[in-house]
């Protein structure tokens, strides 16, 4: 009894040696990041963008990435030096989520509520128990090399009609059709005419085979299609593909990243490169419908 009593008589002196301090849980600041926006110079192309991660460091140390909207604990206060990169799904898959390679660190910009008044800034100053709210803004890199840009707005064809394609697409003018601007592609499958093929209009060399190649794309469709990068051989000028993506059927209007690294790799530097997109009409149904806009084809230099 006298033992259980000393140890209690223990407890309660360890306990009470304790400062409340040392209990009490450290209070976090709040940032909270809206949306990652693109903004693009005239010869870039639209500025349409589907960035769904922020990758974040506060002071040089990786934070972690962030599903946007994303409001981030932050075990710190005071003034702080943060960076944002916009990061996406590569080919539409969440399992294969990375920083776009092609963008600059974003501007933040800081305000409550005038969005006239913002404070473009990377250094943020941080409240316990507070929220800071901002938008960021990123543009592509000063070495982004644009390969191909097609928002199907002018004359000039960049994406053409392959010779072995049942039908050639059409430029739609119709408001509830368009993603933006004036107009945009459209291609339809039927029975008779029941596989479509588009590919670049000029092909191009790569010295730099294996850096990153993406390939941008606005799509609405009810059947799927492919993506692929198609090579002309030095040797014999004849063309071949590689294995190409499969792309899913997107009732909305929908943006892409497509990651094309891998395909231009099993080329070489003799060789000239283009893209293509295809479709075959599946015999289950009668019609197939495709749109696309603002096809961009871009290579790290």
């Amino acid at each position: 009894m006298i033992k259980k009593i000393l140890v209690s008589l223990l407890i309660l002196l360890i306990f009470n040696s304790c400062s409340k301090e040392q209990f009490k849980a450290d209070i976090p600041s709040y940032l909270h990041i809206s949306s990652i926006d693109l903004q693009t110079e005239p010869t870039e192309g639209s500025d349409s963008s589907n960035f769904t991660d922020a990758w974040l460091t506060m002071d040089g140390e990786f934070l972690g990435v962030f599903e946007l909207p994303a409001t981030v604990p932050i075990l710190a206060d005071g003034i702080h030096d943060f960076r944002i990169y916009a990061g996406i799904k590569a080919n539409g898959i969440s399992a294969t989520r990375i920083r776009y390679p092609f963008l600059e660190v974003c501007d933040l910009l800081i305000s409550e509520d005038d969005e006239s008044d913002m404070d473009t800034s990377r250094r943020i100053s941080l409240y316990r128990d507070s929220t800071i709210f901002i938008k960021a803004l990123t543009r592509y890199s000063a070495s982004t090399n644009f390969l191909l840009l097609e928002d199907y707005e002018g004359n000039e064809e960049v994406m053409v009609s392959s010779e072995i394609t049942d039908t050639n697409f059409v430029k739609v003018k119709s408001e509830a059709l368009v993603y933006e601007g004036a107009s945009s592609a459209a291609i339809f499958l039927d029975d008779t005419n029941s596989f479509f093929e588009i590919l670049s209009s000029e092909f191009t060399s790569l010295n730099t085979l294996y850096h990153p190649t993406m390939l941008e794309l606005n799509y609405r469709c009810d059947h799927p299609f492919r993506v692929g990068v198609v090579v002309k051989t030095a040797e014999s000028n004849t063309f071949r593909s590689f294995v190409p993506y499969q792309i899913k059927p997107s009732a909305d209007w929908n943006k892409i990243y497509i990651d094309m690294t891998y395909q231009i790799n099993l080329g070489n530097s003799s060789n000239e490169f283009g893209v293509f997109i295809s479709a075959e009409k599946s015999k289950s149904i009668e019609t197939a419908s495709f749109y696309f806009d603002n096809i961009k084809w871009l290579h790290k230099k």
